[in-house]
């Protein structure tokens, strides 16, 4: 009697998870190795401010997990199930996020669960929603002369640190920034610091506002949302047409 052979099936491989930075919203500033990634995916976890329509080229399961104030479509511990069980699952998981991953988007608590729970992460950097707002308003986050210092802040938290920096980047603080400003000003700033408030940055509906710590500390204005928002004198060197008007500002805003 001849002994028939049993195939055992090989135990599943667990997949792999790659969290990719979208930028601030706009396709063309998807990196490279960030379209890559997404056209390799089987599933794509992805959040706001980015554009679902150029998303629905690929071939990839999408499912949206955004959060927005009061509005979360899931807690971050169920994200961190999805991605989990995903890749579990032997799938290629990409965790779309709007800006860069690894700057107030979560992307740290993420990999800490995947990788305790034996899953490979890569990461794949994203423009920044600070860098890209800077650029795309020509205002210089640093300056020579002028600011040789930058911090990121968010105004989400209800106790707000504002570190003693030259220029101050505040992400998420559409509804605080009026109490930004007034602390900004008690903890020594000039009131007359400018800010620029930017909405919606690298749309087509891009908008700014100007301001200062002074005027915000005092008013009840409801900025629109998303929204990011630069403070320092490096916002006066916004907007000049010939270097002679951009250096004698610089001039101006060290006197």
């Amino acid at each position: 009697m001849n002994k028939q052979s049993i195939n055992k099936e090989a135990p599943a491989k667990d997949g792999k998870v790659t969290l990719v930075g979208f930028g601030p919203g706009n396709p063309d500033l998807l990196t490279i190795g960030g379209e890559k990634a997404i056209t390799k995916a089987d599933i794509i976890f992805y959040d706001d401010l980015l554009d679902h329509d150029f998303l629905e080229q690929y071939s990839a399961e999408k499912i949206y997990v955004g959060k927005r104030k009061h509005r979360h479509s899931h807690e971050q511990d169920a994200i961190n199930e999805l991605l989990l069980q995903a890749a579990k699952s032997g799938k290629q998981v990409v965790r779309l996020k709007g800006g860069d991953p690894m700057i107030f988007a979560h992307g740290g608590e993420e990999i800490a669960f995947l990788k305790t729970n034996g899953i490979e992460v890569s990461v794949i950097p994203g423009v920044s929603t600070a860098n890209a707002a800077a650029s795309l308003t020509q205002i210089p986050l640093t300056h020579r002369g002028v600011a040789s210092s930058v911090a990121y802040i968010t105004g989400h938290n209800s106790d707000i640190s504002l570190p003693k920096t030259d220029t101050l980047v505040c992400f998420m603080a559409s509804s605080t920034i009026h109490r930004i400003a007034i602390k900004a000003i008690a903890e020594g700033r000039d009131p007359e610091t400018p800010v620029a408030l930017i909405h919606n940055v690298s749309l087509p509906d891009q908008t700014e506002f100007l301001s200062t710590l002074n005027q915000l500390a005092t008013s009840t204005t409801t900025y629109p949302t998303p929204l990011i928002i630069i403070i320092g004198k490096v916002v006066s060197l916004k907007g000049f047409e010939t270097i002679q008007e951009f250096e004698t500002n610089a001039i101006t805003c060290t006197s």
